[in-house]
Order: C-alpha cells, then sequence, then structure tokens
C-alpha cells in the first residue's frame, strides 16, 4: 500500500482524545491564535488593498443572499453601417510585445487594428499603408488556438466592392472556445486565458469584462472535433452562448459582451476595430512538462512554478469576487476570534471505535457551507472513478471526529459531489478543509480551497503516477497534500476504475494530515500572500 503523507502514522487508543492545535512558535512571536500575527497583519494589508481594486472592476454576475444571476449583456459592441456608401477605410496596423511567458514561439501579445473581415469566406485581410516596410509586414499571428493568416492587402477596391456592414468597436479577444471537460477546460484553457488577459488588458489580479470581447474563429470546430461544440447554442442575433452552466457563468465573468463567432455575421463583411492575440494557451498550460496522460502530451514547461502559482492565486481570487464571495484569505468569525483571543482551536477525536453518546448527531440537510469540513467527494452511483465503500468512509470518519457540532472542523455527513452550478461550487470548495477523493475532475475545485487546507487523492490500483498532475495542482494552489494509492508499480493503471481503500488507514492518515495542517497553516499562507503581491 502507497501513501504520501508528511509525518508518520501514528497508532491512537479507542479513547477519545482532544487535539489542542496550537500554532508552532515562529520569529519568537507569542503562540496561540488561528495564524501568527505577522501573517495575521500581511493578510490584513492584502485584504485592504484589493478593495479598492474590486471596487472598480465592472461585474456583470450578482450574487445575493445565496443567489447569483447573470444580467443582460450589452449590446452597444458594434457600430452598423447603414448604407453602403461608408467612405472611410482606414489602413491597418499591428503592435507585438513581449510577455511573461517563457517559451520560445509563444513570446508576445500582438494587437492589431482596423482588421477587414470577410465572413462569406472566412478570410481577414490587413490594409497596409504605403509607407509600411514590407519586410516588416506579417501575416500570421498566434491565437489561443494556434495560427491565424491575415492577408495583406495594398488595394482596398475589393472591400469597397463589397461594402461592410458593420464595424465592432470593442476590443476582441482572437481564440477557441473553452474544452467543455471541467477540469480541463476550467484549469488549462480558462485558466491561462484570465493571465494573458489579465497582464495586458487591465490588472495582473483581474480582468475587467468591459473592456474585452471574446470572439471564436474557425478552428473552434477542429480544435477537439466537432462535437466538442456541440454545448454551443446559436442565438437569433447572431451571438453564441454556451449551454453548459459553468462555461456560460465564467464566460460572463471575462466580459459583459456577448460571445462572438466567425458565423456570427451571414455572410457580411465587417470591420475589426482591435483585435488582440494572446499566443498559443497550450503552450500556457499548467501540464508541467510530462507525459501525465498518454493522449495529452505536454512536453514543455513555459513558467516558473512561482508564476503559476501566482496566476491561479489571482484566477481564483477573481473568481470568487465576481460571485461576491470571500478571499480565501479572509478568516471566519470563529478564525477571528481565535486570533484576536491568542486561544487554539480544539477538536475531539477517538480511533478507532469511539461508544460515547453525548456528542450530537450531524445534520443531513447541512447547506451552511460556513463550516470547516472535511468532504468524502464521490461520483455515487457511476462506477467510473468510484470510491465503492465511501459511506464506510464517512462512517469511521464521523466516529473519528465525533463532535458534529464543533465550529473548527466537522464532517461533511454523506457523500458529496460539486453541483453543475459554478456558484455552489466555488463557495463549498471555499469552506473544504480536508478534501478526500479519487483521481477526477472534482478535484480541481481545490482552486478555491484556502491555502493550506488538505487534499487527499485517491487513486485506482496501480495509477499512482496519476498522482502527479494534482500534485502538482496543489503545489500550485499552496495546498497540503496526501495520497492513497494500491497496488505495485507494475500493476496495470486503469485510471477509470472503481477503488476500495482500507477506511482504517485513510482515517489515520486524515488525522496526521489535520496535525500537520495547524503546523504548517502559517506557512503556507505566508508564502502563498508572498507570491500574490510580490511580483
Amino acid at each position: 500500500m502507497y501513501h504520501h503523507y508528511t509525518s508518520p502514522l501514528t497508532c491512537y487508543s479507542s479513547n477519545i482524545r482532544l487535539i489542542t492545535l496550537k500554532q508552532s512558535r515562529l520569529n519568537n512571536e507569542t503562540e496561540g491564535g488561528w495564524i501568527s500575527p505577522s501573517t495575521y497583519n500581511k493578510l490584513q494589508l492584502y485584504l485592504q488593498s484589493i478593495k479598492s481594486i474590486q471596487a472598480n472592476i465592472s461585474k456583470i454576475v450578482r450574487a445575493v443572499n445565496g443567489k447569483y444571476v447573470i444580467e443582460p449583456f450589452n449590446k452597444d459592441y458594434i457600430q452598423w453601417v447603414k448604407n453602403k456608401t461608408y467612405t472611410d477605410y482606414p489602413y491597418s496596423s499591428w503592435n507585438c510585445s513581449i510577455t511573461s511567458n517563457k517559451e520560445r514561439g509563444s513570446h508576445e501579445y500582438c494587437l492589431l487594428t482596423n482588421i477587414y473581415f470577410i465572413s462569406a469566406t472566412n478570410t481577414y485581410y490587413y490594409y497596409r499603408h504605403p509607407s509600411e516596410n514590407k519586410e516588416m509586414s506579417r501575416d500570421q499571428f498566434m491565437s489561443s488556438h494556434g495560427g491565424i493568416q491575415i492577408h495583406i492587402l495594398d488595394n482596398i477596391t475589393m472591400i469597397k466592392q463589397l461594402g461592410f456592414a458593420a464595424i465592432l468597436t470593442q476590443l476582441i479577444h482572437m481564440g477557441g472556445a473553452p474544452d467543455w471537460n471541467y477540469a480541463h477546460g476550467f484549469l488549462e484553457r480558462c485558466g491561462p486565458l484570465f493571465w494573458v488577459l489579465s497582464e495586458c488588458q487591465s490588472h495582473p489580479m483581474f480582468v475587467d469584462p468591459s473592456k474585452i470581447q471574446l470572439y471564436y474563429s474557425s478552428k473552434m470546430d477542429t480544435d477537439h472535433g466537432n462535437t466538442l461544440w456541440q454545448p454551443m447554442k446559436r442565438l437569433s442575433d447572431g451571438t453564441y452562448e454556451h449551454t453548459s452552466q459553468w462555461n456560460k457563468v465564467l464566460y460572463a465573468m471575462f466580459s459583459i459582451y456577448p460571445l462572438l463567432t466567425y458565423k456570427s455575421f451571414d455572410q457580411a463583411t465587417v470591420m475589426f476595430k482591435h483585435i488582440i492575440f494572446t499566443g498559443s494557451q497550450d503552450k500556457r498550460s499548467a501540464a508541467w512538462g510530462i507525459y501525465y496522460e498518454p493522449m495529452r502530451p505536454r512536453s514543455y514547461y513555459p513558467f516558473e512554478i512561482q508564476h503559476y502559482r501566482r496566476a491561479y492565486l489571482a484566477y481564483s481570487e477573481w473568481i470568487l469576487n465576481n460571485f461576491g464571495l470571500h478571499s480565501k484569505f479572509e478568516l471566519t468569525s470563529i478564525q477571528k476570534r481565535l486570533q484576536e483571543s491568542h486561544r487554539s482551536e480544539e477538536i475531539s477525536f477517538c480511533y478507532e471505535r469511539c461508544q460515547n453518546k453525548w456528542f450530537s448527531k450531524p445534520s443531513t440537510t447541512e447547506r451552511t457551507f460556513t463550516g470547516e469540513w472535511i468532504v468524502v467527494l464521490n461520483r455515487a452511483g457511476v462506477g467510473r472513478r468510484e470510491l465503492k465503500n465511501a459511506n464506510k468512509l464517512i462512517q469511521a470518519l464521523l466516529k473519528a471526529f465525533p463532535d458534529h457540532t464543533n465550529p473548527y472542523l466537522r464532517v461533511w455527513p454523506k457523500q458529496f459531489n460539486f453541483d453543475d452550478d459554478l456558484y455552489e461550487t466555488v463557495r463549498m470548495a471555499r469552506s473544504i478543509r480536508v478534501l478526500i477523493g479519487v483521481h477526477g475532475a472534482g478535484l480541481s475545485n481545490t482552486l478555491f480551497m484556502r491555502p493550506g487546507t488538505i487534499l487527499y487523492e485517491i487513486n485506482p490500483p496501480g495509477c499512482r503516477l496519476l498522482s502527479f498532475n494534482f500534485r502538482r495542482w496543489a503545489e500550485v494552489f499552496n495546498l497540503q497534500y496526501g495520497l492513497w494509492s494500491p497496488g505495485d508499480k507494475n500493476d496495470y493503471c486503469k485510471h477509470d476504475a472503481a477503488t476500495t481503500v482500507n477506511v482504517d488507514e485513510v482515517v489515520s492518515d486524515v488525522i496526521n494530515l489535520i496535525q500537520d495542517e495547524n503546523q504548517y497553516r502559517n506557512g503556507y499562507l505566508s508564502r502563498a500572500l508572498e507570491i500574490l503581491v510580490n511580483e
């Protein structure tokens, strides 16, 4: 049996014990409190500094009293040319600048102005000024899904003969649609989209959706095959929307304007006033430079790990802010009281069997998301990447942590699976202190767990190499990490297989990890703050 955790297993008696989790001494500071005074002060300075930024960022997603709505899109992004006698056909231009991307061949942002698009033939045209150095002209630019050719015109007669129907006045991001798969789309496509837009468009911590409009070129149909785009719906005005809930909500955070594709214009010729190319998104993916899946080879590692950590911390903070939720660095009211009174949290546990009846029973309808939860994530009844004995594990955890009204730490009393509702998913993930689950897309929501909390991954027999993926994500998200994986290294890995865990081993690991979580919490929080505020 294979485990990875940060301290040796300890044998526990069957009696109830009380863990008084005290913060380890740092720099001779007084013990007690949720974190050290110096880290708490840094945390408060960070929260104050982002308030003014958040107040000035436009939002279309509104959350009130646990519910959210997407407000109507702003349609004031096209200047329609009502007659065909338009006489102003401005010259095109381009300007490219270096980015933080370390990979050669994908090292620039390019801003193009006055690009003409004939939708009937799906071709883009650059009207070159006579004084432009022809040797410096470019007809290839890199978008987030591959190269785009823009044909160079020295004579505008063809465009004049066709006449164009509209000018798109907003800054357009030329790209491909996100992957519909939650893990790959959410982290590996939308994450890098956030990075590049925040770096070049607004602020390194946020994307202002009032300053960008997303546009999907024809390559959206071939990125991953035609079937990928079935979740996209064409509306009566030629704009599009994602039919999957998480994609629809996340897109609304990127832009307050409707989604456009190359199919939106129905044979019309239009002019893009501004287009931005942000380089290949694959070369900004977080695939870590190894072949972690046979069908998803990535041989490059374009960013230093600290850049990834900073980018994803900012990405998660941006989404939390869009939903009107607290920063992942905001302490709960209970944690603040502990901090102010210099007290440590107290958690009762017993192992292996606890017969005491004086502890309260858990609520099976708890949906307040205000506690500090130990959660067993499972695709119950699916069979694919399912934990077969999840209920047995939950019952063992309930016995091991029997005080189910404890405000510091409680066990979620039934199997959990994240909703398709991104708002509920984010809200719950932020309240998890220990997430236990089989390798799969649901573990991607560790993005919203607070620094220092715990991801405990379960892998099917022979599949421990899969752990590299989420173990690396745990590093990026500044989480503590544990792994349970049976079988020998030579076992064949069926990564979609159902798994049965040794319940006693997992519970022992969780107890040890919780003790370590307290010891290391201050360091994880402090490091995350340093990475986030110091570029």
